[in-house]
């Protein structure tokens, strides 16, 4: 092949690939899968809005990177506005309209354009109007969180979205500073409307007061009220305006969606993205409702850290965590003070779009097909809880990523999920909570004595099912260091204790030990397992996941997957050859796909804020129930050899990039 001939061969690649490929019509919000989020968070003295932004700067941005939708920057949390507005407090000076030039770009290339739009967090509405301010316990004022009983809503938050829709033609809003922003509010008419609502004189102001936790969710009402007005006000006003409420309805908010949201989504913390990734993925997925992530393409952490961009490696792992859900991908940059655009932005997320444009097609829209369910107990950690939404739970994260780690396919059901669906799962695995609602526990007992698995994770949560595990006698410890043994080798955690004695049809799996030896004579149970009614149940008597989180030991996983192969439930696809491997398993257009991610890279080192490379994984085994037509490997195209004997096809990947995707053709 001639020089020539190549660089027409090139050329060729370049402008046909799917990032490049020219958008013949605007998506709905439903629809899309490629997104680019571009925030500023405006301060009142920005003089210069729009002063090097031209049309040909967001045209060759959109015709290189080729996204579905752009969110850029409208109102942050200062509650300063970076376009010309009317109806809310803009910038000190513009040099053109950026918002007018994003949609007039933004609509002749067929993209999306959705405003990022801060909600409850505003801090220039506080400033101007204290008397709008949540009031806090100590009768201070918020600088920066409205009332849910300030006409903040009314004045502020609903003419602005109606003047995006009317006077820019926005497709929508993506509001931020919500539910995570909420705090309790003690002004006068917040009190008012709780003695009015529940009959009580008293007013709890700490976690340790009376019914603190009815008035979490108290607040919790009057936040789903404000979200549900705004909502419908700007759909009544525009039936065609999307909107969403940031992290509505994930595992900050885990509720069912009562409210007319049009999509779901949320930014996944800069640090350990891939994990978080994963964990958050997993939580908006069964909701029943569009969903997209959104990673950050820079490392920061506050004061703790300075700014640092991520790899395009970096990002393609956290990308194909949210892809092998099925979920929309968006990637998080800044604009520049003067809402301009950085233009070496392009050739990165150009890069990033054809990785995940190559993928599309075998993972957007897809559903996890039920194998194993990972509980939220959702009102165990509300009861727990010393704010309305206090954040994704640590403890639920771990247990999930120590699942991930043994490469497991693993779905995240909240309570509202499981109810009447258990027996589409062949494992399910409760983890540290402290109190599950009656019914939900009789139905887990229902689910076991009809042939179901059942895993319990912590000292208290096996306490909820004593009876059913065998449990004779028990004492639960204070906090200590001990050895537990899995896999032929000792390992420490440190947690709580659930030092138990058990019936005679209940086998021990492992043991506590006292000292970093097996012929310690002062071994107490560590798991066990129990068959009941039709099925079994299991339980590990400390708290695993937390001490997966905390210090991390390879000892703390293969314990979980020695106690989950004595339920030995039925999985269709298995995996083997490097616990660097995160698995999912979906079903889209009536096929079957597996992704197969590497998670190597230096994930939970909070002095790493990037890393370039992420080494190969070679000679991945995949095992699957039944036998295929052919099994084709993805995005490459390449039909894979593989051999079937008693029931069971074996398949060898033998080299994982970073995501690789088996389609099984039946």
């Amino acid at each position: 092949m001639n020089k020539l001939t190549l660089l027409i061969y090139l050329f060729i690649a370049v402008i046909c690939s799917p990032s490049q490929a020219q958008n013949t019509e605007k998506l709905r919000r439903a629809d899309c899968f490629f997104g680019i989020h571009f925030d500023l968070h405006a301060t009142e003295d920005i003089d210069n809005a729009g002063e090097t932004l031209t049309p040909a700067m967001i045209d060759t941005f959109l015709t290189k990177v080729r996204p579905d939708f752009i969110q850029i920057d409208c109102k942050g949390h200062p509650g300063i506005s970076s376009y010309p507005t009317k109806a809310g407090n803009p910038v000190k000076g513009f040099q053109k309209d950026p918002l007018k030039l994003w949609r007039e770009i933004t609509e002749k290339n067929k993209v999306g354009l959705y405003m990022h739009y801060s909600g409850v967090w505003d801090g220039k509405a506080a400033t101007d109007h204290p008397d709008w301010a949540v009031v806090k316990a100590s009768g201070e004022k918020s600088v920066q969180k409205m009332s849910f009983f300030s006409p903040y809503v009314d004045k502020i938050l609903i003419p602005q979205l109606k003047e995006l829709s009317s006077e820019y033609h926005v497709d929508g809003a993506w509001i931020d500073g919500d539910c995570w922003a909420v705090e309790l509010d003690y002004s006068e008419k917040a009190i008012q409307g709780w003695t009015q609502k529940t009959g009580f004189s008293e007013v709890p102001r700490k976690k340790e007061d009376s019914n603190y936790q009815q008035y979490l969710e108290y607040t919790r009402g009057l936040f789903r009220e404000y979200m549900r007005k705004y909502v419908d006000a700007i759909h009544e006003f525009d039936p065609k305006f999307q909107i969403t409420s940031n992290w509505s309805y994930s595992s900050l908010m885990p509720e069912k969606v009562t409210n007319n949201v049009d999509f779901l989504s949320g930014d996944v913390t800069p640090q350990n993205g891939v994990f978080r990734s994963a964990f958050e993925a997993r939580c908006l997925a069964p909701q029943g409702k569009p969903w997209d992530l959104m990673a950050w393409g820079f490392s920061w952490n506050g004061d703790k850290m300075p700014m640092s961009n991520k790899s395009t490696i970096q990002l393609k792992q956290e990308a194909a965590e949210i892809m092998a859900m099925g979920g929309g991908v968006q990637f998080y940059y800044q604009q520049n003070r003067d809402l301009s655009l950085k233009p070496w932005l392009a050739n990165t997320l150009s890069e990033l779009a054809l990785f995940c444009r190559e993928r599309q097609k075998f993972c957007h829209k897809a559903k996890a097909i039920p194998q194993i369910a990972l509980l939220f107990p959702t009102v165990s950690y509300q009861n727990n809880a010393s704010s309305p939404y206090p954040g994704s739970p640590a403890k639920l994260q771990a247990t999930l990523y120590a699942l991930l780690d043994n490469q497991l396919p693993v779905e995240i059901l909240m309570e509202h999920h499981l109810k009447g669906k258990m027996n589409q799962y062949p494992l399910i695995v409760i983890p540290e909570c402290n109190y599950i609602e009656s019914a939900l526990l009789n139905e887990f007992r229902t689910y076991v004595q009809n042939g179901g698995n059942l895993l319990v994770i912590g000292s208290e949560a096996a306490g909820i099912f004593a009876r059913e595990l065998g449990i004779q006698s028990a004492n639960t410890s204070e906090e200590k260091v001990a050895f537990i043994s899995a896999a032929n080798r000792l390992g420490s955690i440190r947690s709580p204790l659930f030092e138990v004695k058990l019936t005679s049809d209940s086998k021990v799996i492992s043991n506590f030990y006292n000292s970093n030896d097996y012929l310690d004579k002062s071994k107490t149970i560590a798991s066990s397992v129990r068959p009941f009614g039709k099925g079994k149940i299991a339980a590990i008597y400390f708290n695993a996941g937390s001490s997966y989180s905390q210090f991390k030991t390879p000892v703390i996983r293969d314990l979980i997957a020695e106690t989950i192969t004595e339920l030995a439930p039925e999985t269709l696809v298995e995996v083997s050859g490097s616990h660097l491997v995160h698995v999912a398993v979906n079903k889209l257009n009536n096929k079957t796909f597996i992704s197969l991610i590497n998670v190597a890279g230096e994930h939970t080192n909070q002095s790493a804020i990037g890393y370039d490379q992420v080494p190969a994984l070679t000679d991945i085994s995949v095992h699957l129930s039944g036998k295929p037509a052919k099994i084709i490997l993805q995005p490459e195209g390449k039909v894979l050899d593989f051999t079937f004997a008693n029931g069971k096809t074996k398949v060898v990947v033998p080299k994982l990039e970073i995501h690789s995707i088996l389609e099984v053709v039946e």
